[in-house]
């Protein structure tokens, strides 16, 4: 009675699983801990396929947008290198789940006698990948940060450069010991247990890293635009959108570095390098695009990190033959001018009496749009 007793109150969605090993004897497993490795795979694989897929995308989007003369600058080719490098990367994330490594029985016995050396060598370029990744990511997020402080005091620039760099190296450090500890333990298949602080320690100086260049990056941008606002010029530029997708392409990685340390969601570990892949371009890409389709004469939004924390000098141009001279408003308030003398009508003052040709190739004509002469222009000044 007692052992019919046993059987009824057996639940069968966590009973006991007898596994033997190759020397005869067996070993017990629970149906949870199937459940769990089930789901957790497939947890596994939509993560790395859709890092391949969406890293793959923007890096067509990227290399179609990109203007022939911007594919020279350096943020451009680190950004470049960056998805394909994480692409490739990803890609052999993927196979992981495929691999005989992660056969269940490998993983519950600890037998590696069926483990193929082709799965072991795909994880050890998985993980040199990695730190490669790490690398031009660093890289890249050190020339974003250059470049929006190119015009802070030279002592302040490098005092920030040199931290960031510190940090940077640090986190990379830290990345390169983690790559040569799993690639030791893959090819023996041992556990990674024994090093669980040195891979903490990886992820938390990921982690510091980003946020620093985080919040050096949207705070730069972030001053910019109130600068541009003070000077009168509110309009909705490259500079407003570099700002904009510049807290999206920091504070989303920044976040995901965050979750990362969830225990109840491992695999987000592996999302921090491509979500901050994906994000780093599309600030630049967004600018572009709406600087080149900008209506505005003159192209007013050149000068897109220059002209946004400070201001020129004022320059003195002598107009024509006239003893009167008016100083040009600087650079920093975008004003539209001509330079050059031309025999159009159209920019040419109804109130003026000289002809165009009476001027010289440095005459400083002011044109209509701005509703006031000459005169009034340099009395504004």
């Amino acid at each position: 009675m007692d052992h019919v007793a046993g059987q009824q109150e057996l639940d069968p969605w966590t009973q006991p699983i007898v596994l033997f090993n190759a020397d005869g004897s067996n070993m017990t497993v629970s149906m949870d801990y199937f459940n769990m490795y089930r789901v957790y795979t497939a947890r596994l694989a939509l993560t790395d396929g859709a890092q391949v897929g969406a890293t793959v995308t923007l890096l067509l989007v990227l290399l179609l947008l990109t203007g022939g003369e911007k594919r020279r600058s350096h943020i451009f080719i680190t950004n470049a290198l960056c998805l394909l490098t994480n692409s490739i990367r990803c890609i052999l994330l993927s196979c992981w789940t495929t691999s005989t490594i992660w056969h269940p029985y490998a993983q519950i016995s600890g037998d590696s006698s069926h483990i193929k050396h082709s799965d072991q060598a795909t994880v050890v370029a998985e993980s040199v990948l990695t730190l490669i990744v790490t690398v031009l990511v660093m890289i890249s997020l050190s020339l974003q940060v250059w470049v929006v402080c190119i015009t802070t005091a030279p002592v302040h620039r490098y005092i920030i450069m040199g931290i960031t760099t510190i940090v940077a190296c640090i986190a990379t450090g830290f990345k390169f010991a983690m790559v040569i500890i799993i690639s030791k333990q893959t090819l023996e298949f041992q556990s990674l247990w024994d090093y669980k602080n040195i891979l903490t320690g990886s992820y938390v100086m990921q982690a510091i890293a980003i946020w620093l260049f985080s919040c050096i990056f949207t705070y730069k941008l972030g001053y910019a635009i109130v600068q541009r606002r003070k000077l009168k010029m509110p309009q909705f530029g490259p500079m407003q959108i570099v700002f904009i997708m510049g807290c999206q392409t920091m504070l989303i990685p920044a976040i995901f570095t965050g979750l990362q340390f969830n225990s109840k969601i491992p695999e987000f570990g592996n999302l921090v390098l491509t979500v901050v892949c994906i994000f780093l371009p599309l600030s630049a890409i967004w600018a572009g695009v709406v600087s080149e389709n900008a209506a505005a004469p003159d192209a007013h939004h050149k000068g897109l990190i220059r002209g946004a924390f400070y201001r020129s000098k004022d320059s003195e141009y002598t107009i024509g033959s006239s003893s009167a001279s008016t100083t040009m408003m600087d650079r920093s308030r975008q004003m539209s001018v001509c330079t050059c003398a031309t025999k159009s009508m159209a920019t040419i003052p109804e109130m003026r009496k000289k002809s165009v040709a009476e001027h010289g190739d440095d005459t400083i004509l002011i044109g209509r749009e701005f509703g006031f002469t000459r005169e009034e222009a340099g009395e504004r000044v």
